[in-house]
């Protein structure tokens, strides 16, 4: 069973996120940072996945925030990781932006 929620928790959040991730540096011209996008999604989507396998009901109530658009998939992240700690100010920047 939480192959199952860790399947769907991947579909519907870590795969979003990589996205969100992606069109937000896209606009950025540092190669670098884009980089540190990449690391940290890879280092954090085995946390969520931990997380959500052990949390089912946190796990189903962000698939379906960061789905229907109420979750802004970058507040998943942690700040713990350097890849995330420099490219998440950029992200909530450019999130602000977005939803404006």
């Amino acid at each position: 069973m939480s192959d199952f929620i860790s399947m769907l928790f991947a579909i519907f959040v870590v795969n979003p996120l990589q996205a969100e991730v992606s069109d937000r540096l896209r606009g950025v011209a540092v190669n670098e940072l884009i980089g540190a996008g990449r690391a940290c999604i890879a280092a954090e989507g085995p946390r969520l996945l931990e997380r959500a396998q052990a949390n089912w009901g946190w796990a189903a109530a962000n698939a379906i925030g960061v789905s229907f658009g109420m979750v802004d998939p970058a507040t998943l992240l942690s700040g713990d990781n350097a890849d995330c700690r420099r490219v998440l100010p950029l992200l909530r920047q450019n999130g602000e932006r977005s939803n404006a």
